[in-house]
């Protein structure tokens, strides 16, 4: 979807419900406004709608931060004393041990 300003969504939204929903009325609506070529399209149009109608609110959803827990400092450290410890043992059988995945301990081996 395109960004719009912060006033684009808005007006949108109120030309669609002054056309009684209709989305075809409404890119009529739009034309003269953003011009042909750039005017929202009806996907645009009513995914908008979808949105305001399922959160109340022209706000973007914050995507969340995916967190990276297998190089915390517990881990590196836990690695580096099973390491001590044991030198020769395995991936697989250190990975059940600490209960961290095999490719976690890759990159804490690193």
């Amino acid at each position: 979807m395109v960004k719009y300003t912060n006033e684009q969504p808005l007006q949108i939204l109120k030309i669609y419900y002054r056309n009684s929903e209709s989305v075809t009325a409404t890119l009529r609506t739009l034309t003269p406004i953003f011009g042909r070529n750039s005017r929202p399209s009806r996907q645009a149009v009513t995914s908008l709608v979808k949105k305001f109608e399922s959160t109340y609110s022209l706000c973007d959803v914050a995507v969340p931060v995916r967190l990276w827990v297998g190089r915390s400092v517990e881990n590196i450290a836990a690695v580096e004393t099973s390491v001590a410890n044991d030198p020769n043992q395995s991936i697989p059988r250190r990975s059940q041990e600490l209960g961290i995945a095999k490719t976690t301990l890759w990159r804490n081996f690193a």
